[in-house]
């Protein structure tokens, strides 16, 4: 009985060759208890020695060395001796595998790194976070792991300076709004537009106590040019029989009289002849003297004694306005001269 034991087991060694020697195969089966294999690099003896086999290859199984860690899987030296050939013995979970609680998402520092719950793998994401102050909400970072209103939000037009000396004012009805130019978060006011000499009409302009009032503000899309630009006289056209005060042409016409009255306008007083010609003219600050010329009727006929002319009551002479003795006057006998056989009257100052 022990020689046979004997003979079997040396039967049992001399039927397998170490796996380096591959030309040879076992002709019956066996456990790998009784095999005695050298494993080639990065294989190692199977954990199951009972297993039954036909080759003594099949003693042999892989290391995780050899294992590929599928997505979200990490791959770790400590497991590399490992008989494996799946993600869980071969290697890490990772924290992308995690799933977050509402409101949190992954930590992006830990997607690839080891990780099995939510206390490693998970932080608040913007959902969560408050903006304030020149801040306002990022609805496109919701989802973004994140708690600081830089990471989170978007600036807000609180964080907008309005030029008050350039004339501009906060429009309150963006205060939270996101915007980051004076043109998103700012208004105009008529000091704006008094800074633009283009930007009233010709003849027209801000007046200084406008330009003043930063409560004149231009919400977009409203008539600037109404709200904030005034005639100035330039713009006026006179009525008839009326010119323009060319000093008054860049003062606003409710402040002055932007026209005047010309001499076409004026009854010169009596005494008085109109002049023509200066009937376009302005009337000015004495009329009379602008508008008219003296007549005869302010000629005095008897200035000189012994002038031998009468003040007249001719109408033709009355409104002449060269004034002459000649033009003015009715001769005396005085300006006669008598022919040569007669003689002056005693008393020459006579009418003709």
């Amino acid at each position: 009985m022990k020689l046979s034991a004997t003979i079997l087991l040396a039967l049992g060694a001399n039927a397998w060759k170490a796996k380096d020697s591959t030309d040879m195969q076992a002709s019956n089966l066996t456990n790998c208890v009784n095999v005695e294999t050298k494993c080639a690099v990065n294989f190692t003896h199977t954990s199951n020695r009972t297993r039954m086999v036909s080759d003594a290859n099949e003693c042999c199984d892989p290391t995780c060395i050899l294992w590929t860690c599928g997505t979200g899987w990490k791959a770790s030296p400590q497991y590399y001796d490992n008989i494996g050939a799946t993600n869980k013995r071969c290697c890490d979970m990772t924290c992308s595998l995690v799933t977050c609680p509402s409101g949190q998402g992954t930590i992006p520092s830990m997607a690839d790194q080891p990780g099995t719950t939510a206390s490693e793998c998970c932080a608040n994401t913007c959902s969560q976070h408050r903006c304030y102050g020149a801040w306002t909400t990022d609805p496109s970072k919701s989802a973004v792991v994140n708690n600081t209103n830089e990471g989170c939000c978007r600036p807000s037009c609180q964080s907008v300076t309005c030029d008050a000396s350039k004339g501009y004012v906060p429009d309150t009805t963006k205060s939270d709004s996101p915007g980051t130019t004076v043109a998103q978060c700012c208004l105009q006011t008529c000091k704006t537009m008094s800074l633009n000499a283009s930007s009233c009409p010709t003849h027209y302009g801000v007046k200084e106590a406008d330009a003043a009032n930063l409560s004149l503000t231009i919400p977009s899309g409203s008539n600037a040019t109404t709200k904030c630009c005034s005639p100035k006289c330039s713009a006026v056209t006179c009525p008839s029989k009326t010119i323009a005060r060319k000093s008054m042409s860049n003062q606003f016409t409710d402040a002055v009289e932007c026209c005047q009255a010309t001499c076409a306008l004026y009854t010169c007083p009596a005494g008085w002849a109109a002049v023509m010609a200066n009937a376009d003219n302005p009337t000015g600050a004495s009329p009379t003297e602008s508008c008219c010329e003296r007549t005869c009727a302010f000629f005095n006929c008897r200035g000189e004694l012994g002038s031998g002319w009468f003040n007249t009551s001719d109408v033709n002479k009355l409104t002449s306005t060269v004034q002459s003795f000649k033009d003015c006057c009715d001769r005396s006998c005085a300006n006669y001269s008598c022919p040569k056989t007669h003689t002056l009257r005693p008393s020459a100052e006579t009418r003709l």
